[in-house]
């Protein structure tokens, strides 16, 4: 079934609404606002980040549902439930293996320091504290759902009929890193490769299933290491040195 003027309208928000909100009422609020108001202003952008990617992946199956069209194209129901399966296994492979590195990682105060030079243009989108570690993993779990059905089965299927699977691929990852302007250029071109690799899950196991665990776990392991790097006690101050008695 060829898309009609909703879907259209869809793929208008997700490549010209969403970059412009992230970029200009999302982080840029975050990045003007006085130092005493940013975990406010933190908190708040993620709960509205997880109200907004609910509510437009709800928009999304609705109109699906409401065209008649099948879950397969969609990437929710399996074309093969045995690569499925091997997927979530590497995914839980995946996540193990991160829970390994964060363990090292949070014993190496160096390690610790490449995560901040890392990630510190963004810092201020980062968890400081333990709650709001908590609010970041709902993020993340929304992230991994949410965008991986929008970016991911409902894109794909859209460009697919003008354009073949490949060129779709690289169309929808290259709007999924425009989505990530705020995060700047570098930003951009990581979150559009992440977006490709994604997208080879999806084709490879036939499923959005094992994408969406991919992406969920990806993002909460950047939360655990920023908050690491950004909650770790301050190392004591040098002592001053004894001022030299003159005689």
């Amino acid at each position: 079934m060829t898309p009609f003027w909703l879907d259209h309208l869809m793929v208008v928000v997700l490549s010209v609404f969403f970059p412009l909100r992230a970029a200009t009422f999302g982080y840029r609020r975050l990045v003007l606002a006085p130092i005493e108001q940013v975990t406010e202003v933190r908190r708040s952008l993620y709960y509205q980040a997880i109200a907004l990617q609910w509510g437009l992946s709800t928009i999304a199956l609705t109109i699906w549902l409401l065209r008649g069209r099948r879950a397969i194209a969609l990437g929710l129901e399996p074309r093969d439930l045995s690569s499925v399966v091997w997927g979530m296994v590497g995914a839980t492979v995946i996540g193990i293996t991160f829970w390994i590195v964060r363990r090292r990682v949070r014993r190496d105060h160096e390690a610790l320091d490449r995560v901040l030079q890392k990630l510190g243009h963004i810092d201020r989108m980062l968890p400081h504290t333990q709650r709001e570690k908590g609010i970041f993993h709902l993020v993340a779990f929304t992230a991994g759902v949410c965008e991986e059905l929008l970016y991911r089965g409902y894109l794909i299927w859209y460009f697919t009929h003008w354009l073949d699977v490949a060129p779709a691929v690289i169309v929808s990852s290259v709007i999924f890193g425009i989505g990530h302007s705020y995060q700047g250029l570098k930003g951009i071109l990581t979150t559009t490769l992440v977006g490709a690799v994604m997208a080879l899950i999806y084709l490879t196991s036939g499923s959005l299933w094992p994408a969406m665990a991919v992406h969920a776990i990806v993002d909460m392991h950047a939360g655990e290491l920023a908050y690491a790097a950004l909650s770790r006690p301050l190392p004591p101050a040098p002592e001053p040195m004894p001022s030299p008695v003159s005689g």
